[in-house]
């Protein structure tokens, strides 16, 4: 859809976190007051660094699970590396 539309998703922020479901959650997800649920909150950039997609997700801890892949890209010389970023002094 955003393809079609003439946008290049270029990166994307994402937040993990945990909590108990209330009891609207619970009854919503079939899980009982209180169980763990897992939460996340995404947004993605389209390559001028514009926003494009942004949701908030909540899941069943008992059914679902994370798993990422990690990459590594070498850093080009004429780029310094992010504040805080390994290898930044």
């Amino acid at each position: 859809m955003m393809r079609a539309r003439g946008i290049t998703l270029h990166s994307a922020r994402q937040t993990i976190g945990a909590r108990s479901a209330t009891g609207e959650e619970a009854a919503r997800l079939d899980e009982a007051e209180g169980a763990a649920l897992l939460t996340m909150r995404r947004t993605a950039y389209d390559d001028t660094g514009r926003a494009v997609e942004y949701g908030t997700h909540v899941y069943r801890a008992s059914r679902y699970a994370f798993d990422f892949r990690l990459l590594v890209r070498p850093l080009r010389r004429d780029r310094q590396p992010a504040a805080g970023a390994p290898g930044d002094p």
